[in-house]
């Protein structure tokens, strides 16, 4: 459901209130602005704008005199008491119109005035927005900071990654040059071993040689006793 001039229901309602509060807060001395009931209501300023043009044109029209029509039996008497009547009559369409030009003069002072609050609201309302805007900037440049910063981290991490895969493999190669050196190394040492064995025999085999030979050597040189 919708209100006549296209505001709905219950947002109208929300305007009202929040019209009526601000104005029993000044103690019906002082109109709310439109910006501050567009707050307290939470709405947008169309909104607030179109309703509070009718709610000001409300609060005006109580203060206005009510208009007494003359009795038609009045208008048409042909008596003494006409033309005095008619004079009152008169005094009282002058008023009538004057109470008129006053509350037309009256909703032109506040149709002004509520332009120039619109006109205010819509520039704190626009640099409220250009104050957005840079906000918004701003946090769309520091979040294309972070995401390059993101992208060198992510890029230093593979690169520490690839360097960690390549050390992981030297250290596997070392480790096999390492247990091959050291299977070498063992066969070495057996074989320097055996050698020395070897070598521990044929001077035991020398030692022997030689001990025969020289006993040889002495059965031949020493003369025969007659």
């Amino acid at each position: 459901m919708q209100a006549t001039n296209g505001v709905p229901v219950e947002i109208k309602d929300r305007i009202v209130a929040a019209a009526n509060s601000l104005y029993e807060q000044s103690g019906r001395q002082v109109m709310p602005t439109v910006d501050q009931v567009r707050r307290m209501a939470k709405v947008d300023m169309n909104a607030a704008s179109q309703v509070m043009r009718e709610w000001k044109r409300a609060q005006n029209s109580q203060n206005t005199p009510v208009v007494i029509n003359i009795p038609e039996a009045v208008q048409t008497a042909a008596n003494s008491a006409v033309i005095t009547i008619w004079q009152q009559a008169q005094e009282l369409a002058n008023e009538n119109l004057k109470n008129a030009h006053s509350a037309w003069d009256q909703e032109r002072q506040d149709f002004e005035a509520m332009r120039a609050e619109l006109a205010d609201a819509f520039e704190l309302q626009a640099a409220e927005l250009d104050q957005i805007k840079i906000k918004l900037t701003q946090a769309n440049e520091l979040n294309a900071q972070q995401a390059k910063q993101m992208v060198e981290l992510q890029e230093k991490i593979h690169s520490a990654k690839t360097q960690s895969e390549t050390a992981a493999a030297r250290l596997i190669e070392i480790d096999r040059n390492v247990s091959q050196l050291r299977v070498e190394r063992d066969a070495a040492v057996k074989s320097e071993q055996q050698a020395r064995e070897n070598a521990a025999k044929l001077e035991g085999a020398l030692s022997a040689v030689q001990a025969h030979n020289k006993a040889l050597l002495d059965t031949i040189g020493s003369p025969k006793k007659k």
